[in-house]
């Protein structure tokens, strides 16, 4: 049985795309660098090819964030890790849209940052809720 064909991206590094030390940046603070990044990321991995990223996709993962963004007397961080697997769960779901892999790559290494700074995660928070409104923006449905 012959691999399966992805996109055109399927052997894009995210990681050296959307490197840790710019996600560290947005994670610190640094707002103009989240905006940028943000819209990069809607732009040119969610909303690319043949097989688009759905609202709904991002949607589903970006609630349990808020979620956990409004239990503010609570430590978000243990939560936050588990994350991570429904990331992955929904990427290797939709296998054919790379833009999930991308999603997946970013956000499960801004987690990891999250993980070794806990006053990172209002960032992270704006940072994955601009990249829903940058896709939301640009088309995505």
């Amino acid at each position: 049985m012959a691999p399966r064909a992805h996109g055109s991206q399927q052997n894009v590094d995210y990681q050296q795309k959307y490197s840790d030390s710019n996600l560290a940046e947005i994670l610190d603070g640094d707002a103009q660098l989240l905006v940028k990044t943000a819209e990069k990321i809607a732009r040119n991995e969610l909303l690319r090819g043949s097989a688009k990223v759905s609202t709904s996709q991002i949607r589903n993962i970006f609630g349990t964030v808020k979620k956990l963004e409004m239990k503010s007397s609570e430590d978000p961080i243990p939560e936050l890790v588990l994350l991570k697997p429904k990331l992955a769960y929904v990427a290797g779901r939709h296998d054919k849209i790379d833009g999930l892999k991308c999603l997946r790559d970013v956000l499960s290494r801004a987690i990891d940052l999250v993980a070794e700074k806990k006053e990172r995660f209002p960032n992270f928070c704006k940072f994955f809720e601009a990249i829903l409104a940058y896709h939301k923006a640009e088309g995505g449905n």
